[in-house]
């Protein structure tokens, strides 16, 4: 019995020991100034991503244009790994102030062709009595992203409507909300919270 125990017993140990990060291929290239908060995990449980900074320019050397919800990072054009391409579910396009918005990171408007890309909706305009500004904030739970209505829209917005919320549901199946908070001089600055 004694013999059967220790090999299961490290088993255990090694498993516990991997985390969803590592798992992915994807490294640690984080922006470190995004933070992440993950509670309990669960099938209702969401996952928040805070203060995510999306770049507009292509081949920026600091701001990436595509997100994974799954690894928590914004990708810079020429920095995403074959193998991650399926883990991406935002491209942001920008067009100038007053027009820019998110799409599946496999359209094939966007200028940047991503292996492995999977389809994502993406609804860029929700009406203020669809889901407030306010209500995202207070989200914790993943019941209410369930239960978004995300359909690929194509409309844009500007700067004058931040801020404003984007519902999408990943090539995964998983949904989640973009809170575009502000825009920088080459970036804007968002919250996302996905289902876990």
């Amino acid at each position: 019995m004694k013999k059967l125990l220790l090999p299961v017993l490290m088993i255990a140990i090694a498993i516990s020991a991997c985390t969803k990060e590592g798992a992915t291929e994807g490294g640690t290239d984080n922006n470190t100034d995004t933070t992440v908060t993950t509670p309990a995990t669960g099938a209702d449980s969401v996952v928040t991503f805070q203060d995510v900074n999306i770049g507009w320019s292509p081949n920026s050397s600091t701001y990436g244009r595509v997100f994974s919800s799954f690894t928590g990072t914004v990708y810079l054009d020429n920095a995403i790994p074959d193998t991650m391409g399926k883990y991406i579910d935002l491209a942001f396009n920008y067009l100038g102030t007053i027009q820019m918005n998110f799409l599946s990171p496999d359209d094939a408007s966007f200028d940047l062709d991503i292996t492995g890309a999977k389809t994502s909706l993406v609804r860029n305009y929700v009406p203020a009595d669809t889901f407030a500004v306010s209500a995202f904030d207070t989200l914790t739970h993943a019941v209410t992203l369930k239960k978004l209505y995300v359909t690929n829209d194509e409309n844009t917005f500007g700067a004058t409507d931040l801020p404003l919320l984007v519902f999408f549901k990943n090539g995964n199946g998983k949904k989640g909300i973009v809170k575009v908070k502000s825009l920088a001089s080459d970036h804007i600055v968002a919250d996302v919270k996905v289902q876990y």
